[in-house]
């Protein structure tokens, strides 16, 4: 065998080793929360035309900031899987989802998500502090952490109550799990609907 054409077949094997190798990684799969889910789906709290909420900012653990969906393997593991990712932001999906539930859940069109800042005379906002937000078995999504309700504009809180919300998983795949963290946030924004409703409009 000539000198040239082993170094052609060589070339030809590292190909298609190549080709190989990236033909087999899966491509991966983007996910997105939905607003009106779990609690969030039902009648609305209150109808309050008038009322202007602010939204946000919200903070949560460094470990969620990430593209991937974070899940947890026992009690300090977290799972990264590359395949299955976020199709934007995690945090402007919750403050937009929780944003939407609840304009609707209040009756009102005022709502301003932050960074915007709010165009509106009076109302409240909303800051969320989210400690965990994951998957913690294989059957269950854990929402936790607080929820600070101030008046505008001088930011005085007038609500500070810590949440906790355990979300069934209907299966062991992403499309459910994230279906759960939907139908988790949606229960967190009508526990915070019924309470900025028992409070006077600004």
């Amino acid at each position: 065998m000539s000198r040239n054409l082993s170094r052609v077949l060589a070339a030809i094997a590292v190909a298609a080793a190549l080709t190989l190798g990236c033909s087999s990684t899966p491509k991966p799969s983007f996910f997105t929360l939905r607003s009106g889910s779990g609690d969030a789906a039902g009648a609305p709290v209150a109808s309050l035309p008038t009322l202007g909420l602010a939204v946000g900012p919200l903070s949560f653990p460094r470990y969620l900031d990430r593209p991937e969906i974070v899940t947890r393997d026992g009690a300090n593991q977290l799972v990264v899987p590359d395949a299955h990712r976020w199709g934007g932001s995690l945090r402007d999906d919750i403050l937009r989802v929780v944003s939407d539930d609840l304009g609707r859940l209040l009756g009102t069109a005022r709502v301003a998500v932050y960074p915007d800042s709010p165009r509106f005379p009076g109302g409240y906002r909303v800051l969320l502090d989210v400690t965990e937000f994951e998957r913690v078995a294989a059957d269950e999504v854990s929402l936790r952490g607080r929820v600070t309700i101030a008046s505008i504009p001088d930011g005085k809180s007038l609500v500070v109550e810590d949440f906790a919300v355990e979300q069934p998983v209907a299966s062991a795949s992403y499309d459910d799990l994230v279906a759960a963290e939907s139908a988790a946030l949606g229960s967190l924004s009508k526990r915070i609907a019924e309470r900025i409703a028992q409070l006077p409009v600004r």
